[in-house]
């Protein structure tokens, strides 16, 4: 793979997992500072030739990565937040009836403070991204820059990112934390006698 087919796939990448769905031609093009739609296309068609990418020309954002996978992006605490951790570590493969859109990313789970949600220490969550969530649903969150894995609690008095331990306590949100929804949990994995499988990155 040329440096320059490197950077497309690369944006592509980062711009699924920021944003939970592929990016248009027109946004690959300025987010790579070209001034022409005609080579990305071009550039797409090459990828997609190389069965890099998978694409499908009569639906708008169709952009999909077949050979990468989901990728882990770090850990997350289920304890007290730590620093957050952005680097892609590897990738997950899944059967694409399980996975049907993109933007998902896999975290691993630091800590036991879910344990009485079946969320243990080593264990992969998959959360899809996005800044919606609802009362008592499971997602991932950062809070003054740092990220952590908690049930998300709203009521009259605030907002409570409550564990799943009766060891640890509430964290709540006060008005003048950075406070973010990073997504949503769709799935908990776990891996038997230390096994993984990760692809390389």
């Amino acid at each position: 793979m040329t440096d320059r087919q490197k950077k497309f796939m690369q944006f592509i990448e980062d711009f699924i997992r920021d944003n939970g769905y592929s990016p248009s031609i027109r946004e690959i093009a300025k987010g790579l500072g070209l001034s022409s739609t005609s080579s990305v296309k071009k550039m797409l068609d090459r990828l997609t030739e190389k069965g890099l990418l998978n694409r499908s020309g009569s639906i708008a954002r169709s952009i999909e990565m077949p050979n990468r996978g989901i990728p882990v992006v770090g850990r997350i605490v289920a304890g007290v937040p730590v620093e957050a951790e952005e680097n892609i570590e590897g990738y997950m493969k899944l059967d694409r009836l399980t996975i049907r859109s993109g933007g998902h990313f896999f975290l691993k789970v630091d800590g036991d403070s879910m344990k009485d949600e079946a969320i243990l220490h080593g264990d992969y969550v998959l959360i899809k991204p996005g800044p919606i969530i609802t009362n008592g649903q499971i997602g991932a969150f950062r809070i003054n820059g740092e990220v952590t894995l908690k049930t998300f609690r709203q009521n009259a008095e605030g907002i409570y990112l409550m564990p799943a331990n009766e060891a640890f306590e509430p964290i709540p949100v006060g008005e003048y934390d950075d406070f973010e929804v990073i997504g949503t949990l769709k799935m908990v994995l776990r891996m038997a006698n230390g096994g993984h499988v990760f692809n390389p990155a």
